[in-house]
């Protein structure tokens, strides 16, 4: 069973992963159609979604959020860096810390993607009130929230069972 666009009940389920089907095809279709851009990766395109939906932040939120090894972020971040995709600040708060955000340049070739959803967002609100979207907006973050706290809580050996 396929998710079609005039079905009337959707399985949830379904629905989410053809959303993030489809943000993966868009991603793959605009860097495709651009050779002037470097591709990132998949894993860096994780780590450049986290980083730009938190406005910015550091390697340890990023080992503990992946649940990964300080080493392989270090290294992910490092070859981000020297790929352009990040920049690295110092935490105005605290001088020790280095806040890890998305570069101006990368933000630039992320124009046309932002732009994509800009349009898609724009043409559902002809079709939706604001209170409609603003609860399927509100259901998607919980959704996915509580798809992150579940994850956190498993213990490792049982994740995959």
């Amino acid at each position: 069973m396929g998710v079609e666009s005039g079905e009337e009940n959707l399985d949830f389920k379904q629905v989410l992963f053809a959303s993030y089907a489809n943000i993966a095809i868009m991603e793959l279709k605009l860097y495709n159609s651009n050779n002037d851009h470097l591709r990132p990766t998949h894993k860096e395109i994780l780590y450049l979604y986290c980083i730009w939906s938190r406005g910015g932040c550091t390697a340890s939120d990023l080992v503990e959020l992946f649940d990964s090894s300080k080493a392989l972020v270090s290294q992910t971040v490092l070859s981000m860096e020297e790929k352009g995709y990040i920049i690295r600040e110092r935490d105005p708060a605290d001088n020790r810390r280095q806040i890890i955000n998305v570069s101006p340049s990368r933000l630039r070739e992320s124009c046309e993607e932002l732009t994509i959803i800009d349009k898609a967002v724009k043409h559902l609100s002809a079709k939706y009130s604001e209170e409609e979207m603003n609860k399927a907006a509100r259901v998607m973050y919980e959704l996915t929230q509580v798809m992150i706290d579940l994850s956190m809580r498993c213990p490792k050996k049982n994740r995959f069972l």
